[in-house]
């Protein structure tokens, strides 16, 4: 009796080991508020979806390979509340990918992730991150442009390096960023038989993150199929200093051999007409813990697709999942089909919920 009890023990005992050597989370994001957008004198308001942050649901798990190594994997849709509908034309738009993680030899992924300096130096940057719709860096920094792929970038491999004293690089490479043909959707974004048919990119990154200080420096590089046009090239560079009472921000983009995708986050309001050389963007900002919630503050600028603006905004804790927010942003921006200038404001309150 006692024998039968002790090896149901070790039975029970091994596949509760063997189960805690796998695992699989759901996580997610639901966000969504009223919008209220005012475009050269016409305004336009409404409950929209993802106002401070995308909508998404996600599945992300890890397998033991032992000696310290894992397989890791991450499937992440993103979605909108107000009507139920994906934000991409695939099951998987935000992330997709597989591959190979180690404490001591870093991390190595294959699929649909993003580039480096959307996922590295958004938020380093910028206060507001990728974050609170027109306040987003995106409104001014090239990586997040159709020319990047809108930061999205398909059929890629990327190596991470482990962390030493707070430094970190990584390199990637896509055989296939995107489809630059209209109306292709996903089934237009495989590899063509000939390299010089894709949109080749090399991506490459370093970054420190040490106690307050936070540093990134990044460059992409995209070869393009599309007859004359030139290797589009971006870099990025941010850095931030927390303070404790505040945080400042500042970063510095510069993109070369635009295309007439380039629109700066502003598909309807800076057209194709605008093509350039290049690009420059500034920014600055600062935010701060304001009782149970924290302030954002920012300005940034891009030179020749002439975007200016400024933004604030304030998110307020209920719980460690779930925050109200408010936040305004103002923009000068240049139509250039009609050569004129033209004002983008913004005012969006909300409600997110992470799980």
């Amino acid at each position: 009796m006692k024998k039968t009890l002790l090896a149901t023990a070790l039975l029970a005992g091994f596949a509760g080991a063997a189960h805690a050597q796998s695992s699989v989370t759901l996580y997610g994001l639901v966000d969504a508020g009223f919008d209220y957008r005012k475009v050269d004198g016409k305004t336009v308001k409404g409950i929209d979806s993802g106002l401070m942050s995308q909508s998404r649901f996600g599945m992300r798990g890890s397998e033991d390979l032992g000696n310290g190594l894992k397989a890791i994997f991450t499937l992440e849709n993103g979605f909108n509340v107000d009507n139920g509908t994906q934000t991409h034309d695939r099951l998987f738009g935000r992330y997709a990918y597989v591959g190979l993680e180690s404490n001591s030899m870093g991390r190595l992924t294959l699929g649909r992730t993003t580039n480096l300096a959307f996922m590295w130096a958004a938020g380093v940057a910028n206060p507001f991150g990728l974050n609170f719709s027109t306040a987003s860096i995106g409104s001014t920094f090239a990586y997040n442009d159709a020319v990047m792929g809108g930061g999205r970038v398909n059929n890629s491999v990327y190596y991470y390096s482990p962390s030493f004293y707070g430094i970190q690089a990584a390199v990637g490479y896509s055989f296939n960023a995107f489809s630059q043909v209209p109306g292709a959707g996903p089934a237009g974004e495989g590899e063509a038989a000939e390299s010089g048919k894709n949109n080749r990119l090399i991506d490459a990154g370093l970054k420190y993150d040490n106690g307050p200080i936070k540093g990134v420096l990044t460059y992409q590089q995209v070869e393009s199929p599309l007859p004359g046009t030139k290797t589009f090239r971006n870099l990025t560079v941010g850095a931030s200093y927390d303070f404790g009472v505040a945080a400042i921000h500042a970063g510095y983009a510069k993109a070369n051999n635009i295309t007439g995708a380039y629109l700066n986050g502003y598909n309807n309001v800076v057209a194709t007409g605008g093509q350039f050389s290049s690009d420059s963007a500034y920014t600055i900002g600062a935010s701060a813990p304001i009782g149970p919630g924290r302030l954002y503050a920012a300005w940034q600028k891009a030179t020749k697709s002439k975007v200016d603006g400024w933004a604030l905004g304030y998110t307020y804790d209920l719980s460690k999942r779930t925050n109200l927010y408010a936040f305004f942003a103002d923009n000068d921006v240049r139509n250039f089909d009609q050569n004129r200038d033209m004002t983008y404001r913004q005012l969006g309150v909300g409600l997110q919920h992470r799980f």
